[in-house]
Parts: structure tokens; sequence; C-alpha cells
């Protein structure tokens, strides 16, 4: 990343009245308007690669296109306040601009409790900014020997209490779903955890993970590491916790996080009153539109220019998944290959669960699908998850699961 001095950088801003731009017209890039007006900034511009976003405005400020802002002056300064630091910042090195800069110190130096944000319930924004300044950080990390890992989707469960035609986990292939082995997973956890040198956030999710009735035991497990600052649970609005998992989201570690989807999740309201009555930190997130990023394609022959594209560009290829021992880059290439609807490509995951694998051995074999994959396997077989992917009604029923072709 470039380091800067945000006092000094204000300073100089000010007195230049260079123009400013935000590559980025999505949450972060929401933040960091706020962040640079509270200092007494003003952006210009926002840019970003999401054609629907073109020629529109944010906050009364015009989104840029990519062609549109290589005509501006070498000399604008951009802060870049997305998920792709590292790749924004070598394109605009390229195009010779110099003045470019991260949006970790502004964000840092906000607060943002006395403002409410059009894309983000309060309770996401610490975890939004924890997430940019991961990914902003991830060359760091590369090149270091510490193993900081943003985040582990651990699925707990391929049953669901909803079932939506177009779930992105794949969920609506599953004829006979299961839960997962509690016995596998500590240990595979375990082991996990004896690599790293921390974790941001532990995702517990399925399917949904109420429909696992041992969901506590697992939320119990993964709040005891103290390498882990979070425990997330996911859930879509049907069930209403009780007993034993009603109890485990109390831990000040735990947050649960719904998605409402209007009329299926019947009783998000419900589930909302309970986490108020029991002081559980939660979030809601009333969702209507999904990306058609929920089908296993045949086999695409992509080339290798096309295969770094579009795992780039995806927005799930840096969450991590933890399904039936084994690690996966994405939660697409995991289930794809629990389904068996993708051919089986040992180097796009780690077995946990061998304990031939020495410590070292499985160090560098975590270190290198978390940071040295170009692509992997199910990139012929996904739609990809980026701007250019249509959108689509969200949580459309099925009512039987759906066909798919195993290899």
């Amino acid at each position: 990343m470039k380091n800067y001095n945000l006092s000094e950088l204000k300073t100089k801003l000010s007195e230049l009245n260079q123009m400013i731009v935000l590559f980025g017209a999505g949450d972060i890039g929401e933040l960091s308007n706020y962040s640079l007006k509270k200092i007494g900034l003003k952006v210009n511009y926002f840019v970003d690669n999401d054609k629907d976003k073109h020629g529109t405005e944010r906050f009364g400020i015009k989104v840029l296109s990519f062609e549109e802002l290589i005509k501006l002056k070498k000399d604008t300064n951009i802060f870049i306040s997305n998920n792709y630091y590292s790749s924004i910042s070598e394109e605009l090195k390229s195009h010779g601009f110099t003045n470019f800069y991260d949006c970790v110190e502004l964000l840092n130096n906000t607060d943002f409790n006395d403002q409410k944000f059009q894309s983000l319930p309060t309770p996401k924004i610490g975890r939004r900014i924890e997430y940019y300044k991961h990914m902003c950080l991830k060359d760091e990390y590369n090149s270091s020997k510490a193993l900081h890992i943003k985040n582990l989707d651990v699925q707990i469960t391929e049953r669901c209490s909803l079932k939506c035609s177009n779930c992105s986990n794949l969920m609506q292939f599953y004829e006979k779903p299961v839960n997962e082995d509690l016995d596998l997973l500590f240990k595979s956890l375990d082991r996990f955890i004896e690599c790293i040198d921390e974790i941001d956030e532990f995702r517990v999710l399925g399917g949904d993970p109420f429909m696992n009735k041992d969901m506590y035991k697992v939320v119990n497990k993964l709040v005891s590491y103290e390498k882990a600052k979070r425990v997330i649970v996911y859930t879509n609005g049907k069930i209403i916790p009780k007993g034993p998992n009603l109890e485990c989201l109390k831990s000040k570690k735990v947050m649960l996080d719904m998605t409402d989807y209007g009329v299926v999740s019947n009783n998000a309201e419900a589930i909302i009153k309970v986490c108020e009555e029991n002081n559980i930190s939660h979030s809601r997130s009333i969702t209507t539109v999904w990306q058609d990023c929920g089908e296993i394609l045949p086999f695409q022959k992509r080339n290798e220019e096309e295969k770094k594209k579009k795992f780039i560009d995806c927005c799930n290829s840096d969450t991590l998944s933890l399904l039936k021992g084994k690690l996966y880059r994405c939660p697409f290439s995991a289930n794809a290959e629990n389904l068996k609807a993708i051919p089986l490509n040992t180097d796009d995951q780690v077995d946990l669960s061998d304990t031939e694998i020495s410590k070292e051995d499985l160090k560098m074999k975590i270190k290198n699908v978390v940071y040295d994959k170009d692509y992997i396997t199910a990139c012929n077989f996904c739609n990809g998850r980026d701007y250019t992917v249509k959108k689509i009604k969200a949580a459309v029923q099925t009512k039987k699961p759906l066909p798919y072709v195993r290899v």
C-alpha cells in the first residue's frame, strides 16, 4: 500500500485544490466519501467498473467509467475504495497516474456512529472496514510468513429452510442434504487454527445453520479460539433460534447476520425481536436481487487469461470455505466438488483431516490456496460473480432439487 500521513495529505489537497476521485462506488466508497467530507475535502467523481453505474450519481457525485478516468489529469488524487487495491493500483500506474491511495487511514480516523448509511446497517460497518483493510494488506501478507486470514465459511449443513433455485452455494442441487460430521469438523478446525496467526471472521452457514440442532456446539467451539476475532452466524429469517442455538448467540464475539428475502423470510421480525430481547448483536439486510451465479455450467474451455480475469474479478474468490474437512478457495468450488459436479483437483484444496501432513507442510498448503492462486478449476464451470453478471430475483423457490451433470 502507499503510505501517507492523513493530516499532511489533507493539507496538501486543500492547498493545491486538486481533483479527488473515489475508485469504487459501493459501500466503502460511501463511507470514504463521508470521511473525506468530515475533514473538509470534496470528492469530484466516483469511478466504478459496474457499467450500470456509469453516468449515474451517488450522493450528487457523478460516476465515471475507467475510460473516462484515464482522460483526467495524471496528478488526479485517487482513493481506491473497493477490495481490489493491488490490481487497480497497478492499472493506474500503467496509465501514468501518480497520486493514488488506499482509504485505510481515512476510515480509521472517522467516527461513523453519527450517520446512517444507505448501504450498510450499523453493525456491519466495522466488519466491512476490516474486510477492506485486509484486502489492502493482501500483498503484504503474501510477502510475509504470517497467515492472517480474512474469513472462513464454516459450512455446518447442506440442509436449508428455503429451497432457492439460484442459491450461489448450490444448495438447490442437494438431493439428500446432511449435516456436517462434527468430529471431522472440529479436528479440521483445530489443525487450521494451529497453522494460522489470526482470523478476522468465522462465518457459520449452510444451507441454514439453524437446520442443524447442534449448531451451538460449532459456535461455542469457534468462540473458544483466541486467534478468532468474530463469529458470524448467517440466516435467512425463517427459523427463530431457541434453546442452546439461541444461548450461543449471546457471546460478545458472535453476531447474527440475517438476510431478509421478504415473504419467504416470514420470521424475520420475530428473530429481530428475540435478538433485541436477549441483547444479541445482529444485522438485517433486505435483499430483492441476486447475481445469476447459482448455476453449474458445462466446461467452458476458458483460456489462461479468461480464467485469471474470471477469478480476479470475482467478489467471492477470497472467501475461503471449509467443507468435509477440506479447505477451498470459494464456496462454489467447495460445493461443486462435494456434489461431484466438477473434476477433483487436489491443488485447489487442503485436506485438513490428513494427519500425515506435517504442520509446516500444512501451513505451506494453506498459504498456497490463500495467496498463490491465479484461478481454480471451478472457474471453468462458474458464471462468475462480478459486475458483468446479470441480476435476477432473489430467493425464487423450487419444489424439488434441481438436476445437474456429475463428472
